[in-house]
Formats: structure tokens, C-alpha cells, sequence
């Protein structure tokens, strides 16, 4: 009787390891795809632009927020010195 419930203890104990492992694989698994395709993705990689069309846009955004009055010319001129390096 007692080498009953320790079978079917061990066999659950088994599956529910089963369980565990195969969540995990399937987590990888989607987290590898995401990753591969956000990788090949151009649009998410600026590094495929061109750095002068990259860098004149967010200069072009920047001016706009200037000029709406969003940032003042201290932050401006912060803002630009880091995008130009």
C-alpha cells in the first residue's frame, strides 16, 4: 500500500517537473523568436539609416520643441551638443 503512494507521489512529482521544464522551453523559445525578430526588423535597428539622415531628423524634432516653446535655449542647446556629440 505504501509503495503505491510513493508511485503515484514520484509520478506526480514527474509530470509537474515535466510541466515546469516545458514552460520554460516554450519561454525561450518565444523569447528567441522576439529577439530574432526584432533584430531583422530595419525599422527597429536605426543603426541600417543613414547617420546623417538619423541625426537630422531628431535635430529637426528638436528644433520643433524649441520652437513651440517646449524647451527653453539652455535645454536646446544641451539636447543638440549630445545628439552631435
Amino acid at each position: 500500500m505504501i509503495s503505491w503512494i510513493i508511485y503515484i507521489l514520484v509520478t506526480f512529482i514527474l509530470f509537474f517537473v515535466l510541466f515546469i521544464a516545458s514552460q520554460g522551453i516554450n519561454r525561450g523559445i518565444k523569447a528567441k523568436n522576439l529577439n530574432n525578430k526584432n533584430h531583422d526588423d530595419p525599422k527597429s535597428n536605426n543603426q541600417n539609416l543613414s547617420g546623417k539622415i538619423s541625426i537630422t531628423n531628431e535635430l529637426t524634432k528638436l528644433n520643433k520643441l524649441h520652437s513651440d516653446g517646449v524647451l527653453n535655449k539652455k535645454q536646446f542647446e544641451a539636447a543638440k551638443k549630445k545628439i552631435l556629440g
